[in-house]
């Protein structure tokens, strides 16, 4: 009853007629760093060309960034610190006239590389437009890169991402500003399915509901369905980004409190080297892939996690059912009402293309308005840059 009557003075604060800049937060704990760049310094930090015909066709503005650090809850429902950035053109403009873009980044290793410490998403270049773009880092960074990631977790990563989202607009109304009501979900791989989670968070929720208007989603490459995801893997005995394997188990046992016996899921010499390559979040995905040197799953995994009869394994085999946005192409117990969009490679060699077919399949005929948008003929990571240009071509144009 007290978060509530919080949540709804807070509610009422946000959208009332008040000018005076708010000083009392529940979300916001405090702004760590401030940054005023251009766009060419914004393409360098997200490794692309500052000199393309694209990035010298956008608009010549200038992008402040804020990295906060923001109150929220861990998968067990404790109290944590949670970091990301804000991007929003630094002249003073009305920043609710196109609306609130949240951005959920794909997977990262290194604690370096999340928004709130790189100071950069490929999202922000729509902040050059005019739109604030709001990214959260997830658990397990920025603030709490102490803590296990909880990979793939769809209650944590819809909370984080919602609470992310109210830590933005408390910080706009210290700033005697208002933001929009209405938000656009996007997110490529990882992002893909944190845009969903988030969605499904916000949509089951009642204390979040009236929180948002959840305009569109765009979910890009990511794994709905967790169980047939990974029993694809299984059977293919392969994946060309390996480390998305033991952060799957990390990020289960840690957001299911499942307590696995980790010696009978992990081969050496991940058993051994998973603790310096994974949770200490020095390590980009692509050196953690490097390291492990191996890309079949019988040489990562250890016999007894190919046992479905096996208790340890069938209680990692549930977290991943649990965890999942659908299963075996029928919708779980939501029925998504924004509108999505769907895209996904065809020769996608780290989350199966099935997976988004059988997404798209299960949503149609639970009667959501969704479409799917095939990115032929390419692999995961190539296929990223399609996905963000097709977004931003269907948002501006």
């Amino acid at each position: 009853m007290k978060k509530l009557l919080i949540y709804g003075l807070l509610i009422f604060t946000l959208y009332s007629c008040k000018k005076e800049p708010l000083e009392d937060f529940v979300f916001l704990e405090r702004v760590d760093k401030v940054e005023i760049i251009d766009k060419y310094t914004l393409a360098t930090r997200i490794k692309q060309d500052p000199n393309s015909t694209l990035y010298k066709a956008l608009p010549n503005k200038k992008i402040k960034i804020v990295s906060i650090v923001y109150n929220t809850t861990d998968p067990r429902g404790r109290p944590i610190l949670a970091t990301g950035a804000i991007f929003f053109p630094s002249v003073d403009v009305d920043y609710e006239r196109l609306g609130t873009i949240l951005a959920l980044h794909y997977t990262l290793g290194a604690n370096y590389e999340v928004p709130s410490q790189k100071m950069a998403v490929t999202e922000g270049l729509f902040s050059l437009f005019g739109y604030i773009v709001v990214a959260p880092d997830y658990i397990g960074y920025g603030a709490s890169k102490d803590t296990v990631h909880p990979y793939y977790d769809v209650g944590s990563t819809g909370q984080v991402s919602a609470d992310m989202l109210l830590a933005a607009k408390e910080y706009f109304a210290s700033i005697s500003r208002k933001v929009a009501h209405k938000v656009t979900v996007m997110g490529y791989s990882q992002g893909g399915q944190a845009s969903l989670a988030f969605l499904k968070f916000v949509e089951t929720t009642p204390l979040y509901q009236d929180a948002f208007v959840i305009d569109q989603v765009f979910a890009g490459g990511g794994a709905y369905d967790l169980i047939k995801s990974y029993d694809t893997f299984v059977e293919k005995n392969y994946s060309s980004q390996p480390v998305t394997i033991p952060l799957l188990v990390l990020g289960m046992n840690y957001g299911d409190s499942l307590n696995l016996d980790l010696t009978q899921m992990f081969a050496q010499p991940l058993l051994s080297k998973y603790k310096d390559w994974i949770l200490s979040k020095n390590y980009t995905t692509d050196e953690v892939t490097t390291m492990m040197n191996e890309t079949k799953l019988t040489k990562i995994l250890a016999p007894q996690a190919f046992d479905t009869l096996n208790p340890n394994t069938m209680k990692f085999r549930r977290a991943l059912r649990n965890n999942s946005l659908i299963i075996y192409g029928k919708v779980t117990n939501w029925k998504p009402k924004a509108k999505i969009t769907l895209l996904h490679a065809t020769k996608d060699t780290i989350v199966p293309y099935e997976n988004t077919d059988s997404a798209y399949k299960a949503f149609l005929m639970a009667g959501c308005d969704v479409k799917k948008v095939d990115i032929p003929d390419k692999d995961h990571k190539e296929a990223g840059q399609d996905f963000y240009t097709y977004v931003m071509l269907h948002l501006l144009i």
